[in-house]
């Protein structure tokens, strides 16, 4: 056994492959494009944003020992990633991810098949209860099953352990609707803040009120990001709107993952709410302008020295 890490992910591991347009989109024929494959999946590119940042981090999610869960594998843990409390089964396919980009690169379609979540099981977690329950913070994606999830908030409740919520995608974030204030704190897009608060969230003011809104139900921290690429963000104590400086998109897939895991690495090393989202939004923007899911320059250092210019 390994000493025990800060902050411990469970969630979704995948092979992502992306698309991007040469030209306007034409349906029903072959489509000319720039095509790249990086591993990605959105617990697991937290996770790797995190040990970038410095963090002692491990994952949780399930690979089979097929050519992708491989890939997976080899490059998360080159990564600095704790993998042993993973899961592997071929019970499914590891899973995978196909994002279909506009010539400007921004997102059109997004194809995810991530079925080999469903077997991080309850039990699996009761396994590593100390693991959890050891951790400076625990953060989960909304693909991990909700009677998962419910036994992660238990446990975590129980030693008093902060846990996030990061909701994937607008229907997954909705089995998470009754009990959001019971998140420190919650990572939505636009879409999954209307999930999570029942407010539309689809420009600054409203995306604040959602915030605020999921802040009076309990929830410590609200980060959401607009499909501007800017962010906002509200606790009890403060709210705010971080802008998206003008950029050439390479690749938008997992700008806010890098967000999200800049934030937890502020918020776990007593860094200002509004400096760690400021921090965040770099990092988000580090990672729109590479081809890689997780940006490989990403570190701490390299995010001060940009807030600092």
């Amino acid at each position: 056994m390994g000493s025990q890490p800060s902050i411990v992910v469970i969630g979704g591991a995948s092979l992502d492959i992306k698309g991007r347009l040469r030209r306007d989109f034409i349906p029903g024929t072959s489509n000319a494009a720039a095509i790249q494959i990086s591993v990605g999946g959105v617990g697991r590119n937290i996770a790797e944003n995190l040990a970038r940042l410095g963090t002692s981090v491990a994952l949780i999610a399930a690979v089979c020992a097929d050519d992708f869960g491989r890939a997976i594998l080899q490059q998360t843990e080159a990564a600095g990633v704790d993998l042993q409390y993973m899961v592997t089964s071929c019970e499914h396919r590891s899973s995978s991810y196909i994002a279909l980009l506009s010539p400007d690169g921004s997102l059109l379609a997004g194809l995810d098949d991530s079925a080999a979540g469903r077997t991080i099981t309850a039990e699996h977690i009761r396994g590593h209860a100390e693991l959890l329950q050891g951790a400076e913070m625990v953060v989960i994606d909304a693909n991990v099953a909700r009677s998962t999830a419910d036994v992660i908030l238990e446990l975590c409740e129980a030693a008093q352990v902060p846990v996030v919520l990061d909701p994937v995608a607008f229907g997954l974030a909705d089995r998470f609707r009754q009990h959001v204030g019971r998140f420190f704190m919650v990572t939505p897009s636009e879409l999954e803040a209307e999930a999570l608060s029942g407010l539309p969230a689809r420009d600054v003011p409203s995306a604040i009120t959602a915030a605020q809104k999921l802040v009076d139900l309990g929830v410590g921290v609200a980060l959401i990001t607009l499909s501007d690429g800017s962010a906002v963000y509200a606790s009890a104590d403060e709210i705010g709107h971080i802008p998206l400086q003008p950029i050439e998109i390479v690749d938008p897939t997992g700008a806010g993952e890098a967000l999200a895991a800049t934030v937890m690495y502020g918020l776990t090393n007593n860094i200002p709410l509004a400096e760690s989202v400021q921090l965040g939004q770099i990092a988000a923007t580090v990672t729109m302008t590479s081809p890689e899911t997780v940006a490989p320059e990403l570190t701490l250092e390299y995010l001060y020295a940009q807030l600092e210019m």
